[in-house]
């Protein structure tokens, strides 16, 4: 059996395995909670492996080793230190909180602060600026299957979308849960094969050092440097790589779904702890991959001309290069784990918000009675097959990866890190601030876009941190300002529990 056969057979046990796991897991749900939040009794481990399997996708694993490629560890700033930074934060100040307000989703909790208003807004920035981080892994989906199979990009990424469809239509959150937890064992499994091998084909770290310029290993700005000049530029530059995606993640729907999940609030936020510190931790390996693929390159193991055609490939050239047919199989395998991971949360919770928050109050209100169950989970289903839609569309467009999963953290950091941690902490948040703070940190970003033609308007720091600073600004004079006129309201549970500020009246009063 050639090279080729073996790693489409391995990949297809696999996948099928997957979407097998998805239908088994069908059959346990009774209600609309079990589909949308797995029942809410996820032991800590299991949230854990399920949020480190999210955050661990396409952008961190072919992204991440393609852009260490060009710029080394300053390169990676965004990720995976920076959305390391966000499982951290999250589990400091969020996780708890949100689990104990027992929502379905990020953008309901926004209606037990600020009210059904503040829900809706969150809810329709939140969908479309999610379906670029569902469009990065259906983009490392494709680019995987088209180096496996040969076979057109085009025709690959419509592959890898049926397949994550499949099982997340069928199971829900349990499913994705479950397929997480599979997934992750996997991926650490083949890392831990593909280092040391890697690394060894090279002639041994010092000859790995020895061919990787040295600006490459530096992680804060480095005097002299040509990727980071010792002055005040390079420094708010290397601050916000990390901030735009460490504190714009943190408005991220599927984090939230996994606080949501999790048997208790003290095990949402030690989930998040430990993610964030592995993460951390193994986030450097595609990193040292890329610089394996530097020293091969000049040894002549690997093609140069390749991989400068698309550095986004590199892991999986150097895989072929380095392990035997049945282990190269296993490792393919491993990396379509991480991305599946990634997509099945991807498409499930902005589809969730989709369903819950946007399609369930206006079906209530034209049709005069509560949606059903068995109709919530079916509007899921259906938002499920939207989201992928959307999010094939923009893969197909545009297939850089590390691009889009930045320019998606930046958008929620730019729409509502201030409305969530102000509506959090800060007790005179109001409705008119958070949703003023929404639409400032669109304008402002999207605007920038399209001035500057580009994705990453000059200088990069200012419109990283720039548009949602601003809209924080806002939130806090509108609300000052409004005041009588809007009273702020206490943060509730969404069966109306006070959690925080119970001398304000409840955002779910009169519903």
């Amino acid at each position: 059996m050639g090279t080729n056969m073996i790693e489409i057979v391995v990949i297809i046990l696999y996948l099928i395995g997957m979407i097998v796991i998805g239908a088994v897991l069908a059959r346990r749900i009774k209600s609309s909670d079990d589909y949308l939040a797995a029942g809410r009794r996820m032991p800590m481990w299991l949230v854990t492996a399920t949020l480190f399997a999210t955050w661990w996708g396409g952008g961190t694993v072919l992204g991440g080793s393609g852009a260490a490629f060009y710029d080394g560890f300053h390169g990676v700033m965004y990720d995976p230190y920076g959305a390391g930074l966000t499982l951290i934060l999250a589990g400091l100040l969020f996780m708890k909180i949100i689990h104990d307000a027992k929502v379905n989703t990020v953008a309901q909790f926004f209606s037990c602060r600020f009210g059904p208003w503040a829900s809706s807004w969150s809810g329709i920035l939140m969908v479309p600026t999610y379906c670029l981080w569902g469009a990065v892994q259906l983009v490392a989906i494709g680019k995987i299957f088209e180096v496996v199979l040969g076979w057109p990009y085009a025709l690959t990424i419509l592959i890898g979308t049926a397949i994550i469809l499949a099982y997340t239509l069928l199971g829900g959150m349990l499913a994705v849960a479950w397929t997480d937890f599979f997934q992750i064992l996997i991926v650490l499994a083949g890392l831990i094969i593909i280092l040391p091998l890697s690394i060894n084909l090279a002639g041994g770290w010092s000859k790995v050092v020895e061919a990787t310029p040295k600006h490459f290993f530096a992680i804060f700005p480095a005097k002299g440097s040509e990727m980071a000049p010792p002055d005040l530029g390079g420094w708010l530059w290397w601050i916000s790589a990390i901030l735009g995606v460490g504190l714009g993640s943190l408005a991220c729907p599927d984090l939230y779904q996994r606080a949501i999940v999790a048997k208790t609030g003290k095990a949402a936020s030690k989930a998040a702890l430990t993610s964030g510190v592995g993460y951390w931790l193994l986030g450097v390996i595609p990193v040292y991959l890329a610089f394996v693929a530097i020293a091969l390159i000049g040894q002549g193991v690997l093609d140069g001309a390749a991989i400068e055609a698309d550095s986004e490939k590199i892991v999986l050239l150097l895989t072929r290069a380095v392990l035997p047919p049945v282990l190269s199989a296993i490792f393919i395998a491993s990396l379509l784990a991480t991305v599946m991971s990634s997509g099945d949360s991807a498409m499930f919770a902005p589809a969730a918000i989709l369903s819950n928050d946007l399609y369930k109050p206006l079906y209530e209100k034209s049709a005069k009675k509560a949606l059903s169950d068995s109709g919530l989970i079916l509007s899921t289903r259906v938002s499920v097959a939207i989201i992928a839609a959307i999010a094939l569309i923009i893969g197909f467009f545009y297939a850089n990866m590390y691009d889009l999963l930045i320019v998606a953290f930046e958008l929620l950091f730019h729409m509502l890190f201030f409305p969530l941690i102000l509506g959090v902490y800060w007790k005179k948040a109001n409705a008119p601030g958070a949703i003023s703070a929404m639409i400032t940190g669109l304008v402002l970003s999207v605007g920038w876009f399209i001035i500057a033609g580009s994705l990453f308007p000059e200088p990069e720091w200012l419109s990283v941190l720039g548009p949602g600073t601003t809209g924080g600004v806002v939130m806090i004079i509108v609300s000052l300002a409004t005041q009588k006129s809007h009273p702020p309201k206490a943060l509730v549970s969404s069966d109306g529990k006070f959690l925080k500020w119970s001398d304000l009246p409840s955002p779910l009063a009169g519903k």
